[in-house]
């Protein structure tokens, strides 16, 4: 039960000029909705001022699943990271070890969008506001996942990390239907700062044994694990890539900075992507 606070009637006759203007509103306000609603059980003769508690209650996982998502570099150690979620779309550049947030129509994130800050400063301040897009212990308790193989999936995400200045990473609706020991993505490699054309883009199949590139493209009727044709299949995601990166692409993901690599795969594995879209 709340707590009444004492009368204020003394420190009006003592000078208003001691308290705060804040202080002096609520009075009023108070003592009008006295008197607007009276309280015949109340016998007091003197105002008083009723601390009422506030309690704000927000759906954690409100965001999930998400729609859609894209990893697309901008550069020598520079991306893009786009969430479409299900509430709310995103975009988080990393460059370096600095992310940045950016987002249309959300003037609640106005202290903090377009200035740079770590990855786990940007986190925090994100869930401060409201904005979840990142996973904890509980999030597989409330939304349903595809139940891919964790070492896989992580693997996965430092293998993009690696080759985040040179391709685009996005999602594909075969991830789901590719069963829980596979993961199926949509990459291509991407050396300019523009969208990626659609007829770029190529599937790949990965797994705990082996990594493929998949016949079928995102528009195909139907999932088959078939591996296109001329192509090898191999032990790791990069060395698969590497099979159809330029040169140029090569050099350039070999200058990439490592705190570069680490803050793509932090955000990566904060948000894990491959489950939960």
């Amino acid at each position: 039960m709340a707590k009444r606070s004492g009368s204020y009637k003394k420190y009006l006759e003592d000078g208003t000029e001691r308290i705060p203007k804040r202080t002096r509103n609520r009075w009023k306000l108070a003592k009008r909705r006295k008197e607007a609603v009276p309280n015949e059980e109340n016998n007091e003769d003197d105002d008083s001022l009723q601390n009422v508690p506030w309690v704000f209650i927000q759906n954690t996982y409100a965001n999930f699943p998400f729609q859609s998502w894209e990893l697309k570099p901008q550069g020598q150690d520079t991306a893009v990271f786009t969430i479409n979620g299900a509430c709310i779309n995103i975009s988080i550049i990393v460059q370096g070890h600095k992310c940045m947030l950016q987002t249309q129509g959300e003037k609640c994130l106005s202290h903090f969008v377009g200035k740079w800050m770590s990855s786990t400063e940007l986190q925090r301040a994100m869930q401060d506001t409201g904005i979840n897009i990142f996973v904890n212990e509980f999030t597989e308790n409330y939304i349903t996942t595809y139940g891919k193989d964790p070492l896989s999936e992580h693997s996965a995400y430092e293998q993009m990390a690696l080759f985040s200045s040179t391709c685009a990473f996005s999602w594909s609706r075969w991830n789901a239907q590719c069963g829980p020991e596979h993961l199926v993505m949509q990459v291509c490699e991407h050396l300019s700062s523009g969208p990626v054309p659609k007829d770029h883009w190529c599937l790949y199949l990965l797994g705990a044994q082996r990594s493929q590139k998949l016949r079928i493209s995102e528009s195909s009727e139907t999932f088959s694990s078939d591996h296109y044709p001329g192509t090898e299949f191999h032990s790791t995601f990069i060395h698969m890539l590497q099979d159809h990166m330029s040169a140029e692409g090569i050099t350039q993901t070999r200058a990439t900075h490592y705190l570069f690599v680490d803050t793509v795969q932090s955000l990566l594995c904060a948000t894990r992507p491959l489950i939960y879209a």
